[in-house]
């Protein structure tokens, strides 16, 4: 089982491929594949939603999904 934090990255249709964020975790510690145990989430927002009276849009925030924890093979 290795720690870390690995963005998972976007698949064609939108969603958020955390299998090969975990393979690409479980590499770098010297190891062949994983599976993701621990995922975290965060909200990140383009620099307009810190402008002072403007109201805030669909397309100004997105969510990252992080691999933070992987069993490895």
């Amino acid at each position: 089982m290795v720690d870390g934090r690995q963005v998972c990255p976007s698949t064609a249709n939108g969603a958020s491929d955390c299998a090969a964020a975990a393979t690409i975790l479980c590499r770098a510690k010297g190891y062949q594949q994983g599976r993701s145990l621990g995922v975290d989430a965060t909200e990140k927002c383009s620099a307009k939603v810190l402008i002072p009276g403007r109201t805030r849009e669909p397309g100004d925030c997105r969510t990252e999904n992080f691999v933070t924890r992987a069993w490895c093979q």
